[in-house]
């Protein structure tokens, strides 16, 4: 909608729509540590962080361990209204919002999923239009792809798990995706790590880590596909907020920017060849077809056709 109405008048928009970040753990880690992560960043702000993670892409020898540990940490996690208590996670900002998370959840069970645990609701008495914005962390086992909950956006406190075996088979996973925002890879080796980010089609990834690129501000925030396109944040960020003007002028006193004479109308017999020289000296890569390039144009200035005018130009 905002594009849309953008494009009535040619206004110019930076579009952050949202994502289905992978979070992909090899089998190389420290797995108490990365479930740690792990369920911070799905459980964060009750899940409603576009950058939060949403597919959990674990390595086969190392999924049980995992698992174990995710269902433990969920286990204690204590979700309730905070100005009556200490609690780890809060309520779901739209309350229909819950519906659709649900949905989410039942799709996938009728695919084959399997609920490993739900976090505990600690509620009170605030009534029943309070209590349904209330939404427990639910882990959910057995997924793929085939799932709405593998392809669509939760925005909710649920951590969906799946396993892979080799690392191209884990890059294709996170790739068959609509989206594009963000990623995490975690690995003991940080080389195999950014290999593993490098191939993924998304806007931003943190090796080892999770939404530091989003902590970062002097790094450039966005996503690809249909995760939106331009930036905030950084340079970048700055420049989509910024008319940018490009102004170019003679900067040495005694040199002015004219046109030479075998292009002034009417062009010589020998402008062609004085165009082509001149640009591959200007924008040639190689060096040595640039000095090549060069001995052209001196040719043509210094040819005996050449008027004394051309050669003092």
């Amino acid at each position: 909608m905002v594009m849309k109405t953008a494009a009535e008048t040619l206004t110019p928009v930076t579009l952050e729509l949202g994502g289905k970040d992978a979070f992909i753990v090899c089998e190389d880690v420290n797995v108490a540590e990365v479930s740690q992560v792990a369920v911070r960043a799905a459980l964060q702000s009750s899940g409603q962080n576009c950058a939060g993670a949403e597919r959990f892409y674990v390595h086969s020898s190392i999924y049980e361990e995992f698992v174990n540990h995710i269902i433990k940490i969920v286990k204690s996690v204590r979700v309730g209204p905070p100005l009556q208590g200490t609690y780890d996670m809060g309520a779901i900002c739209l309350p229909e919002h819950t519906n659709k998370l649900q949905d989410l959840v039942d799709d996938a069970l009728r695919k084959g999923a399997d609920v490993a645990v739900r976090g505990k609701l600690f509620i009170g008495d605030l009534g029943n239009d309070v209590v349904g914005q209330f939404y427990p962390p639910t882990v959910i086992l057995n997924v793929n792809h085939t799932m709405k909950i593998m392809q669509e956006e939760i925005f909710g406190p649920i951590i969906a798990i799946m396993k892979f075996n080799t690392d191209d088979e884990v890059v294709h996973l996170a790739n068959d995706s609509k989206f594009g925002l963000g990623s995490a890879v975690f690995s003991a080796d940080p080389k195999r790590a950014n290999k593993i980010a490098s191939r993924i089609h998304c806007g931003f990834a943190a090796i080892n880590d999770f939404a530091t690129t989003y902590m970062c501000q002097s790094l450039p925030f966005g996503g690809v596909k249909e995760s939106g396109f331009g930036r905030f944040g950084g340079v970048e960020g700055l420049r989509a907020c910024c008319l940018v003007k490009a102004v170019a002028e003679d900067r040495i006193k005694y040199i002015k920017t004219v046109i030479p004479k075998p292009l002034q109308y009417p062009v010589a017999d020998n402008a062609f060849e004085f165009q082509k020289a001149l640009v591959e000296v200007l924008y040639n890569i190689s060096l040595i077809d640039r000095i090549k390039a060069l001995g052209n144009l001196i040719k043509i200035f210094t040819a005996p056709e050449s008027s004394t005018d051309l050669k003092k130009e």
